[in-house]
């Protein structure tokens, strides 16, 4: 049984995924330093996430849907493409799984004292 919280997004307007956005910005070829494939096969692809305090995440792209597991959730900043800063609603907490969509160019800021960490498990379609 799914949590209150598991079925919110807690960026209502984040970038849907444009088929055809270039591999370049695939989060772990984008963004290496913060996404690290601890598992995968054809089926599903678990990414390792991690976002020190102060650090900004380069803009990268998420093209399947996935469950986002999020162990530590300091205060961030979401920017899209154009730079634009999306508010987070509170929906997601640590421990609790959430759904996401397949995410378009984004980056996220960590403006906290401690780290952003997460297993997010993309469902290849």
């Amino acid at each position: 049984m799914a949590e209150d919280g598991a079925s919110k997004d807690d960026r209502p307007g984040r970038p849907p995924f444009i088929p055809g956005t270039p591999e370049k910005f695939d989060a772990v070829t984008a963004a290496p330093e913060n996404h690290e494939v601890v598992f995968e096969n054809d089926k599903v692809r678990v990414v390792k996430v991690v976002v020190r305090p102060g650090e900004l995440e380069n803009m990268h792209t998420h093209r399947w849907p996935s469950v986002f597991l999020v162990s530590s959730f300091p205060d961030l900043n979401y920017f899209t493409q154009d730079g634009t800063s999306t508010p987070r609603t509170g929906g997601r907490r640590e421990g609790v799984p959430a759904w996401i969509e397949p995410e378009g160019i984004h980056a996220v800021e960590n403006i906290d004292d401690r780290p952003f960490e997460g297993i997010r498990i993309e469902l290849k379609e």
